[in-house]
């Protein structure tokens, strides 16, 4: 009677739940959820077992904020990645590279009749609305840690965590639209607001930002 084991069982090798139609090679569309993009998509791929990269698209739509008056931001990035799956499993580590763009209408009712009243022939008035368009565009480093696992369906689930860092100077884009003010006027109150807006989106362009995300997905 033979007792020896059958080699698949002895070496403890199986079929790889990795592997599609084109054998380890595998792309498809992902989409997710998480910060600071409430939304992303894009589509990935798996060189090998052991290699992966893709685009991502991330947006955050159009919110309102009370910061100097009413003031509605969107944000979106873009960037392209690579990931290094050491284990030929799920598990990764990876980075991306791309640009993260904030942009934003602020809106403010300023009260200037102290300043009317003081240059009653300058036809200042007593309420000047106030409105800035402006956009921050950086370059972002991502560098993740997660899993990704596809089975051989398809279906692919994945989750990671990570950080944004800006890794090259802003561009940063902004304008103020006023009517008919005089330049005392401008002076007094829409320089300052225009400084402290501008501060903020430098701010923005600067600041480190944490990132995760849960991801669905098929890959062929």
């Amino acid at each position: 009677m033979d007792w020896s084991v059958p080699q698949a069982e002895h070496d403890g090798s199986r079929d790889d739940d990795s592997d599609g139609l084109l054998g380890p090679f595998r792309i498809g569309p992902v989409i997710g959820v998480g910060m600071p993009n409430l939304i992303h998509f894009g589509g990935t791929m798996k060189l090998t077992k052991y290699l992966g990269a893709g685009l991502n698209i991330g947006v955050i739509p159009a919110i309102k904020l009370s910061i100097y008056g009413e003031a509605e931001l969107s944000y979106q990035e873009y960037d392209i990645y690579g990931r290094i799956y050491p284990f030929g499993g799920g598990f990764f580590l990876g980075a991306g590279v791309g640009y993260e763009t904030v942009k934003g209408t602020i809106t403010d009712s300023i009260n200037a009749s102290s300043l009317a009243n003081e240059y009653p022939g300058l036809g200042i008035p007593d309420i000047i609305e106030y409105q800035a368009e402006g956009r921050v565009r950086t370059m972002i480093l991502t560098p993740q840690i997660g899993y990704f696992h596809t089975a051989k369906s398809g279906f692919s689930l994945g989750i990671f965590i990570g950080a944004q860092f800006p890794i090259a100077p802003s561009d940063i884009d902004f304008e103020t639209t006023v009517e008919g003010l005089p330049e005392v006027a401008i002076e007094r109150y829409v320089a300052p607001l225009d400084k402290k807006v501008r501060d903020t989106l430098e701010t923005v362009a600067r600041q480190p930002l944490p990132s995760f995300g849960l991801q669905i997905g098929w890959l062929l």
